[in-house]
């Protein structure tokens, strides 16, 4: 026995702290059914985890059997789970959702849980356009969506997808969202985000069909040049102004300066080898990438790209 325990071990602690938390925890819910399953809910705990874990944690589960006591006429289904804890509060709440599936064979439905998340996203894409123009457009646009989705032609995920572009699209024109917008708001939009063109280009069409405008979906790739070029040279005007120093800050300096001045598509910063040199009196940097040298000046060099217009806006 560890001294100062006198006669009673760890172990025989743990256990009467846990019997002494079930007790008091038993008698919060409000039907007998809750209770009997509260109570086989903390022996099966104590068989998965021990008196000591299961003791300190068991506090987390209470929310979980106070839903369970509001259905007290039956076990809820998982979509009920579902709607109560969303999936990410079911996420909370591995631990008594496996005891549900071992004891009574309630299964987790993966694809009902994406579909929650979807549904829940789309909501919080919704709320969080203020009232007016927007808001009232972005909710046209989900109910012609979900018509979509209701014969069969789209999925709820491309429905999320969709009104997340929707409401990019809208930003661009103004951040307050409270007008349509324009043709060179589009433009810009997709060329600095040219990956998101045939998500946007949904909003676009219903745009024109349901606000008589004539708006383009397309960008010329000379105007994603410029964009990604400016985009990048703002991301090193923003790095030279911070003044940051170590490897890592180096690193994304280097693979930045790579991609703009030697047009490299695609670099691996953490793979990449260099080392400090000087030319011409200019501290940079000698980088070694897929057997070919490269020289990117350091973060103490200003280069002649480098003005106030390059701040990020």
């Amino acid at each position: 026995m560890p001294a100062g325990r006198g006669s009673e071990c760890e172990d025989c602690t743990w256990e009467k702290s846990f019997n002494r938390r079930v007790r008091i925890h038993v008698e919060e819910f409000e039907n007998a059914i809750t209770r009997e399953r509260f109570s086989e809910f903390c022996q099966w705990l104590r068989e998965q985890m021990g008196s000591h874990k299961a003791a300190l944690k068991l506090k987390n589960y209470l929310p979980f059997f106070s839903f369970l006591d509001a259905h007290c006429l039956g076990l809820p289904s998982y979509v009920a789970l579902l709607d109560h804890f969303s999936a990410e509060g079911l996420r909370r709440m591995q631990t008594p959702m496996l005891w549900l599936k071992t004891r009574y064979g309630v299964e987790a439905d993966g694809v009902l849980r994406k579909e929650h998340s979807d549904k829940r996203r789309i909501e919080e894409i919704l709320g969080s356009v203020p009232a007016g123009v927007g808001a009232d457009t972005l909710a046209g646009y989900r109910a012609y969506l979900l018509t979509k989705q209701g014969d069969g032609s789209t999925t709820i995920r491309s429905v999320r997808l969709s009104l997340r572009a929707a409401k990019s699209v809208l930003a661009a024109a103004s951040s307050a969202f409270d007008t349509l917008p324009k043709q060179k708001a589009v433009t810009a939009y997709l060329a600095q985000t040219p990956g998101q063109r045939a998500a946007a280009q949904g909003f676009i069409s219903y745009l024109n069909r349901t606000r008589s405008l004539n708006l383009k979906a397309e960008v010329s790739e000379r105007a994603i040049a410029r964009a990604k070029n400016h985009k990048l040279e703002a991301a090193l005007y923003s790095m030279y102004t911070a003044g940051g120093e170590g490897e890592a800050f180096e690193r994304t300096w280097i693979k930045t300066s790579l991609i703009l001045l030697h047009g490299v598509p695609s670099v691996n910063k953490k793979s990449l080898s260099y080392s400090p040199f000087s030319v011409q009196g200019k501290a940079g940097f000698n980088v070694v990438l897929k057997a070919k040298v490269y020289w990117v000046p350091g973060p103490t060099y200003r280069p002649s790209f480098m003005s106030e217009s390059t701040a990020p806006t």
